[in-house]
């Protein structure tokens, strides 16, 4: 339990513009609550009061709440479905909706009056990683020091320096635990420029546990594409899930199992081949694209034939984080940081597959979806009247575009995981959408030409990112077009073949 402490005092000195090196304030109510800089998907929204309702809500979050609404370590996801919602063009109704609806589960960000007093220090950090409790006080040491250096030397020096990750700090794994909500906090706010996120994620970074600190060795010579790297994991006889499948194992005995015989080190050998040391922007951001390509066929190419999709919640996951990446990589000042960070991401994603029972990709499979996903009977309702007049009929698949449909539906969905995967669907759509087949980076082995390095991957091309929407929205429901919200998402581990015993 954190120990009384005195308080920090309060000043008030505002920044007014989105600078590493600029002065903020004492604590987190004076700095700058603004959203400085524009989300990367930024569609139009309807009013001038959007952007200002936005900000007082995620400032109103960041003041009130605990980082997890259950002590479970449950995570918060207030600020991501605002932001999210904000960035595909919500209205200020829609925002407040959100706000009330998730608000009424959340903790206070002190658990307990006697953590009020906690004061941490860069001396007495350390005590305090891990500790739920210690949140506020983390808010109240972070604030500072976000003040004080800039957001992003902030980031640099307490999540990726050498001191921040002597012994047992090691905080780099610490922003990629929790199914990564604390990287994911922290990259809402370095996408839209936002100091009190940034404050937010690093403490919530510094109270998350790990598990496993890998190392990884040496430099490779000529780096695996993450397709190649995925190759290798299914290959492996090391990594193979382990028996028996136990359908009520929680995520937490899952994750455990797979780090267990050999399994850690073989992930931190695989994850050693990929060349990422001394790289160029424009090869990070490379490798970044491989890396959305990768988490979207993770989720939704990891089916069975014959069977209907499903949609795991924590490969979602994947998705979701995975459009941080690029702010990440752009805003760092340090490439050995970047290495680090994507190293960190894979190693994450790798652990995360092994959990759910190691699921194979099938691009052939997830290229079967339709990629002219419609709301239900849109045909037959009134959803659509073209007369006469118009040009074309998007009753006609050849003059139908899915994406204002998807979008809208998935705007108004309550589960906020729906839109944030719609968000990163998008933006990976309008990057990469327009490319052919065998175009997608390590489609084909690099020993064979002509050999693909999965099943189908030489036909993948950028129609899989709204087949992965219009999938998205099937599974969990059109619920602007009569559809019920569906409750959950998958968590069957799907990987293991006894998951699906239960389904003709």
């Amino acid at each position: 339990m954190i120990r009384n402490l005195a308080r920090h005092s309060s000043h008030s000195i505002t920044i007014k513009r989105w600078d590493h090196s600029a002065p903020f304030t004492r604590n987190m109510s004076s700095l700058n609550h603004q959203l400085l800089k524009h989300g990367l998907v930024n569609l139009p929204r309807a009013s001038p009061a959007v952007k200002t309702t936005v900000e007082e809500l995620l400032f109103k979050d960041a003041e009130e709440h605990h980082c997890y609404f259950r002590s479970s370590g449950v995570h918060n996801h207030l600020s991501h479905h605002l932001l999210a919602a904000y960035d595909l063009g919500a209205s200020e109704g829609v925002l407040r909706k959100i706000y009330e609806e998730e608000a009424k589960i959340q903790r206070p960000i002190f658990l307990d009056e006697s953590d009020k007093g906690a004061v941490i220090t860069d001396e007495n950090l350390a005590q305090y990683l891990g500790n739920q409790n210690a949140y506020g006080a983390f808010c109240q040491f972070f604030r500072k020091r976000v003040s004080d250096l800039g957001a992003i030397p902030a980031v640099e020096k307490y999540i990726f320096s050498a001191t921040a990750n002597e012994g047992n700090k090691a905080m780099v794994q610490r922003l990629a635990a929790g199914a990564l909500h604390p990287f994911i906090q922290i990259g809402h706010g370095i996408e839209f420029g936002n100091p009190i996120l940034v404050a937010t994620g690093l403490a919530q970074a510094a109270v998350h546990t790990i598990r496993f600190q890998p190392v990884f060795s040496g430099t490779a010579e000529s780096g695996l594409s993450m397709l190649e790297i995925l190759r290798q994991v299914y290959d492996s006889p090391i990594l193979q899930p382990v028996m028996p499948y136990d359908n009520n194992a929680l995520i937490s005995t899952r994750m455990k199992t797979a780090l267990t015989e050999g399994r850690a080190e073989e992930i931190q050998r695989i994850c050693s081949q990929m060349k990422l040391d001394n790289l160029s922007d424009d090869d990070y951001n490379a490798k970044v694209k491989e890396i959305i390509w990768m988490s979207t066929l993770l989720m939704f190419a990891t089916g069975k034939p014959g069977k209907k999709p499903r949609l795991d919640f924590f490969l979602m996951h994947l998705v979701t984080s995975s459009i941080f990446l690029k702010s990440y990589v752009n805003s760092l000042q340090v490439a050995s940081h970047k290495a680090d960070l994507i190293r960190t991401y894979v190693f994450t994603t790798i652990l995360l597959l092994l959990s759910r029972g190691r699921p194979i990709i099938k691009p052939d499979l997830v290229m079967t979806y339709t990629d002219k996903p419609r709301p239900p009977n849109s045909r037959t309702s009134s959803y659509y009247r073209a007369d006469g007049t118009s040009l074309g009929n998007p009753l006609e698949d050849a003059d139908y575009n899915p994406w204002p449909a998807l979008i809208t539906s998935a705007l108004h969905a309550p589960d906020c995981h729906v839109l944030k995967t719609m968000r990163t669907l998008v933006y990976a759509a309008r990057e990469f959408g327009d490319t052919l087949p065998g175009g997608v980076a390590g489609a084909f082995l690099r020993d064979d030409a002509h050999g693909e390095s999965h099943p189908g991957s030489s036909q993948l091309d950028g129609s899989l990112f709204v087949r992965a929407a219009g999938m998205t929205l099937d599974y969990m429901s059109w619920v602007v077009h009569g559809q019920p919200a569906r409750e959950d998402w998958d968590r069957s581990a799907l990987g293991w073949d006894d998951a699906w015993l239960d389904e003709v």
